[in-house]
């Protein structure tokens, strides 16, 4: 307590190695600013300054990314207490022009790994598995699902179903992520059947607070006529209806020409001149 008192953060019990709260403190700003600051990029900023400052001796990342997350956790029980709103975009308080929602199926989980330990943001950014998994089965018990993959033009999108069995040998296929206009971090789940359409459609319900004018997607041509036919049968999910449909630019061009005049976002009143990048290449923390 006396080094943190000081200003400190211990990096191990013994206090062998150091780290200044401004420079976590400093970090947590860049997150912001800048979410796909990597740790690599990170140390290798600190060894330059190490340099220019007359010192030598590496940045050990591995221990500086631990402690980091020790600092973070520490200050996220430190806002809930305060009551702080997490993972809120300053730029997209209170009026959220937009949301884009995308999946990675390469962030996965093989069973033979066995089970994960509980993680300390439980809820806080990546969704509770069993809430979405609720939602998905009371989704498909109620919406009659055709299997098979979506196609659009010449483009055959992997992304388009409505449903999907899970792979064999794998726990977690992936992970779906919601991000604002700026690319700030907004809500995400742990993917166990593909990109099917029921995952993002969470994520839109779980961010209808926001209020958000938008949604995008790289099959909006799908998503949307899909959405329209759960709304019908389910009521609760009529207020997802009232934001309007986006069609990611960067795959736009993939699409047929009817689907990128009709969908893009660029012919979207209200919009502006905005070019929607697919979250997960926004985001490289999470890759």
């Amino acid at each position: 307590m006396d080094l943190i008192n000081s200003g400190y953060w211990p990096v191990s019990t013994s206090s062998s190695t150091l780290y200044s709260l401004n420079l976590f403190s400093s970090v947590r700003e860049l997150k912001v600013i800048a979410p796909a600051l990597s740790r690599q990029a990170l140390a290798k900023l600190l060894e330059h300054r190490t340099k220019c400052g007359g010192r030598s001796g590496p940045v050990c990342g591995d221990t500086l990314q631990r402690s980091f997350l020790e600092f973070s956790y520490c200050a996220f029980e430190e806002d809930s207490m305060s009551c702080g709103a997490p993972f809120t975009c300053p730029a997209c308080t209170p009026d959220m022009l937009a949301i884009s929602v995308d999946g990675n199926r390469k962030l996965y989980r093989f069973l033979r790994s066995g089970s994960s330990d509980s993680s300390f943001f439980e809820g806080a950014f990546i969704a509770e598995d069993t809430s979405v998994s609720t939602f998905v089965d009371v989704l498909h018990k109620a919406v009659k699902q055709l299997p098979g993959q979506g196609r659009c033009g010449s483009s055959s999108w992997t992304a388009a179903k409505e449903t999907s069995r899970r792979t064999f040998k794998l726990d977690e296929e992936g992970m779906e992520v919601a991000v604002c206009r700026p690319g700030f971090l907004l809500k995400a789940l742990n993917m166990f059947r593909g990109e099917i359409f029921a995952y993002p459609m969470y994520l839109h319900k779980e961010l209808m607070s926001l209020k958000p004018r938008f949604i995008a997607m790289d099959v909006m041509c799908k998503y949307w006529p899909y959405l329209h036919k759960s709304a019908n049968i389910l009521p609760d999910l009529q207020g997802l209806t009232s934001t309007r449909p986006f069609l990611s630019v960067m795959h736009a061009t993939a699409h047929s020409s009817k689907c990128e005049i009709t969908w893009s976002g660029k012919n979207q009143e209200g919009a502006g001149s905005t070019a929607w990048l697919a979250p997960m290449k926004q985001c490289g923390c999470l890759m």
